[in-house]
């Protein structure tokens, strides 16, 4: 009786990460857009790369967790491919949170803004230190998700070659 109740825990996790996938990237967005700087102007330059990236995420989130076809629903790299989704989703927002950015009178991170202690030397060096390592884990995170789903679409196409060989069909 237990059994029937494992896929629906399961399909709820990758459903999470989906969703995980497509919304913290725009929270991390809002994040930096609520403390602009003169950093924003350098997203703003690199903008069409970050674009990519996010529309390459969104598909993944899609054709990998949420459709009822889903890569990862079968995939021996499911739990890989669950923990680089929320790596790169999370470390996207622990980054823009931490991102240490200046304007013209004052500059700090969103956190040192609502701890208070903006312009502050000493947590401003903590927090470009958390934040480097969580754009680090970003990216990574990021990159290992999109290695786990190019290997999990080749071995899903090269199962079916198999199965429509040996049936004498052929698949396009």
């Amino acid at each position: 009786m237990s059994s029937p109740a494992a896929p629906a825990r399961t399909d709820a996790a990758l459903a999470a990460a989906a969703i995980a996938l497509i919304v913290l990237p725009l929270v991390g967005l809002a994040i930096k857009l609520a403390w602009p700087g003169w950093m924003l102007f350098f997203v703003m330059m690199v903008s069409p790369v970050l674009l990519i990236g996010y529309v390459v995420q969104v598909i993944i989130a899609i054709t990998g967790f949420l459709t009822r076809r889903a890569v990862f629903r079968a995939s021996a790299g499911r739990t890989r491919a669950l923990t680089a989704a929320w790596l790169t989703a999370v470390g996207i927002v622990v980054t823009a949170f931490f991102f240490v950015d200046g304007s013209d009178t004052d500059w700090g991170s969103a956190f040192m803004y609502t701890v208070g202690a903006a312009s502050s030397s000493g947590l401003g060096s903590v927090s470009s230190a958390i934040s480097v390592i969580a754009g680090i884990v970003w990216v990574g995170g990021w990159v290992w998700l999109l290695v786990e789903w190019i290997s999990a679409l080749m071995v899903r196409r090269r199962a079916r070659s198999s199965t429509a060989t040996s049936t004498g069909t052929t698949t396009v």
